[in-house]
């Protein structure tokens, strides 16, 4: 593991909000609507597309799945466009199944807490393809300003 400065970047996607059951029900049909989308992105930087954690409130988490964008950018209907700042973050590169990356982010956090890292809510997971022949992902997790 690693502490990285990752650039600013414009991300356009599809935004989600919900309780952790909720997610885990309804992101497979939002991953599913946006790959079905995603040729509607024009000035695509990339066809891999990633997952951002944007923030937890209370029980509610908000997701992004998106993919990297030039600044200027049109966005399609029923999508959003957001620009992630520049920061450090914690990275790893996760080697493996997508249903381990869970366990990898724990282990992350362990790392920070070990480390004395002020980790945030903040995760950004890239790597996913249209095909879903991945076999890694590039996690981060952002650290605190101090």
């Amino acid at each position: 593991m690693n502490i990285v400065v990752k650039d600013e970047m414009s991300v356009i996607g599809i935004t989600i909000t919900r309780d952790w059951q909720g997610l885990i029900r309804d992101m497979p049909v939002k991953w599913e609507e946006f790959k079905n989308r995603l040729v509607k992105i024009k000035q695509r930087k990339t066809d891999i597309m990633m997952d951002i954690s944007l923030e937890k409130h209370e029980s509610n988490y908000t997701q992004c799945i998106c993919v990297e964008v030039e600044q200027d950018a049109e966005v399609p209907e029923g999508m959003e466009k957001l620009v992630i700042p520049s920061a450090s973050y914690l990275h790893h590169k996760h080697e493996g199944s997508l249903v381990s990356i869970a366990q990898t982010f724990g282990e992350m956090y362990q790392y920070g807490k070990k480390h004395e890292l002020a980790l945030e809510d903040v995760k950004i997971d890239i790597g996913y393809t249209i095909q879903g022949t991945e076999t890694s992902h590039d996690l981060y997790i952002k650290i605190k300003e101090q």
